[in-house]
C-alpha cells in the first residue's frame, strides 16, 4: 500500500517543493535535494512521510517521521527541519491541516472516550508521533485518488478527511489532539495564545497579560507554554518574529530595515544580529539561500 501512495505522491508533484490540490487542507511535497536545518512553521496538521524521513526539532527535542511514523501538530508551532533527499531518491509527503470544528464533532459523536475527564489536563508536546498503519495508510490512499478530480475531492476528499482524523483521534496520543481541540482544556488555552502570538508577532509580550487571559496563574501559564513549545514565552516570540521575517525577506524581497520593524523591532541592527544568530546566515543572505515554495 505505501508504494501505492508512494506512486500518487509522485504523480502530483512534477517538481520540488509544496503542490497544493482541489482541497485546501491536502498538499503534497517532493525533495530532491537535502534541506537540512530549515525552520518553517507547521500550522496544526498531520503530517505524513511516504519516502524518506524527515527530523524536526522543537528546542532540544527531535522527532524522526517516515513511512512507518506520522507527525502530529496539534498547534501551531516553529519547528527546525532535516530534510535528506536526492534526485534517484526523493522524498515525498503529504500534508492534511486539521480542522478543530470537524475535529470537535468528531469527538462529541465518540463520546464517553474523550469526555473532560479523560483528556489529559497535563502539560503536554506541541507535536508528537504515531504509527502509520493501515488503518491510516488506506483512508490516505484513497484521499490521493480523490483528489484526481474536483467534484470527488470536494464530495469524497472531505469525509476521508474526517476518516483520517478519527484514526489519529484514537492513536496511542490521540487525547493530545482531543485536549487542543477542547476549548476548556489548558492545552487547548495554550493554542489559543499561540495563535494569538502568530497573528499578532510584532506587538509588545505581556506574559502576565497572557496568562490572565487564559486564568492561569503565571507560573502555570509558563509551564504549559514550555511542555508545548519548549520555549519559554519570550525565547518563542523572539523565535516567530525572525521566521516571519525570514520569510518576508525571502518571499517579498523586502530590506531588512522595513522587515525589523514589520516584526516588532526596533533597531534593525540588533534584529540583523540576532537574526544571523538564530539562522546563521544575514538577512540579505537570506534572500538568496531559499526559494519561496520551501518556506510554507
Amino acid at each position: 500500500m505505501i508504494q501505492e501512495i508512494v506512486k500518487a505522491v509522485s504523480e502530483m508533484t512534477p517538481v520540488d517543493g509544496y503542490t497544493d490540490t482541489y482541497l485546501p487542507e491536502v498538499s503534497v511535497f517532493r525533495a530532491e535535494n537535502d534541506y537540512p536545518n530549515l525552520p518553517i512553521v507547521y500550522d496544526q496538521c498531520i503530517c505524513m512521510v511516504v519516502q524518506g524521513s524527515k527530523d524536526v526539532s522543537l528546542s532540544d527535542k527531535t522527532l524522526t517521521y517516515d513511512p512507518s511514523h506520522f507527525l502530529v501538530v496539534p498547534t501551531i508551532v516553529p519547528l527546525e527541519c532535516d530534510t535528506v533527499a536526492t534526485k534517484d531518491d526523493p522524498f515525498f509527503g503529504i500534508t492534511i491541516s486539521i480542522d478543530y470544528v470537524v475535529l470537535q464533532e468528531i469527538i462529541d459523536q465518540i463520546g464517553s472516550e474523550f469526555s473532560e475527564a479523560s483528556v489529559s489536563l497535563a502539560p503536554q508536546s506541541g507535536a508528537y508521533l504515531e504509527l502509520l498503519t493501515d488503518e491510516i495508510m488506506e483512508p490516505t490512499l484513497r484521499l490521493l485518488h480523490s483528489l484526481k478530480v474536483k467534484g470527488e475531492a470536494e464530495v469524497l476528499g472531505l469525509q476521508t478527511i474526517r476518516e483520517i482524523y478519527y484514526r489519529a483521534l484514537m492513536g496511542k496520543n490521540g487525547h493530545i489532539l482531543a485536549s487542543a481541540a477542547r476549548g476548556e482544556s489548558a492545552y487547548a488555552n495554550i493554542a489559543s495564545i499561540l495563535r494569538s502570538m502568530h497573528d499578532d508577532y510584532a506587538a509588545s509580550l505581556d506574559v502576565a497579560e497572557l496568562a490572565a487571559r487564559v486564568n492561569m496563574s503565571v507560573r502555570s501559564f509558563h509551564e504549559h507554554f514550555k511542555a508545548v513549545t519548549s520555549y519559554s514565552p519570550l525565547q518563542y516570540v523572539k523565535r516567530v518574529r525572525l521566521d516571519k521575517a525570514r520569510m518576508l525577506l525571502v518571499n517579498q524581497g523586502l530590506q531588512a530595515n522595513v522587515t525589523a520593524h514589520m516584526v516588532g523591532y526596533e533597531s534593525s541592527s540588533q534584529f540583523s544580529r540576532e537574526f544571523k544568530r538564530y539562522f546563521g546566515y544575514s538577512p540579505k543572505e537570506a534572500q538568496n539561500n531559499f526559494a519561496s515554495n520551501m518556506t510554507r
